[in-house]
């Protein structure tokens, strides 16, 4: 959520401190290592052109009325980094190693990915339609990305 304020200067010091101390008093564990609750694993036969069309369906998604979420493990076929710290993956399911999707995990740390180390990992994703150039594929848009095997 979003708020606006106007503040002097010479108030700025005493603003932090407030600030601080009202953050301090109602932070918890699970917002500095947040947890991620996902909806659990999607059977492959899901990740499908239909099964994204009929989630979008489903929205508008709010704060009250989450994107569904989730999560799985992927063997990587492919890594790099576009724009500035945006990691573009290609990944597939063991089963059907045929069977390849596009993920893209915006803003990752770019000390970590792009790994060339790593050959699977465990996502969090929503499941989403990328239109490029008037082809419409599946696309995971990662929330959270995790190597597996380094």
């Amino acid at each position: 959520m979003a708020a606006g304020l106007s503040l002097a200067p010479q108030n700025l010091d005493d603003f932090k401190h407030a600030f601080n101390a009202i953050v301090a008093k109602h932070l918890t564990e699970d917002i500095i290592d947040p947890i991620i609750l996902s909806d659990g694993e999607l059977p492959e036969t899901f990740l499908t052109l239909d099964f994204a069309n009929y989630l979008k369906a489903q929205g508008p998604w709010g704060q009250h009325f989450p994107e569904p979420l989730f999560h799985g493990t992927f063997r990587i076929v492919n890594q790099r980094i576009v724009g500035e710290k945006h990691l573009k993956l290609v990944l597939s399911r063991e089963t059907n190693s045929n069977q390849v999707f596009d993920a893209i995990a915006f803003n990752i740390d770019t000390s970590e990915w792009p790994n060339p180390d790593a050959r699977e990992v465990r996502v969090a994703y929503h499941v989403d339609v990328n239109y490029y150039r008037g082809e419409e594929k599946v696309q995971l848009m990662v929330v959270d990305v995790t190597s597996e095997s380094c």
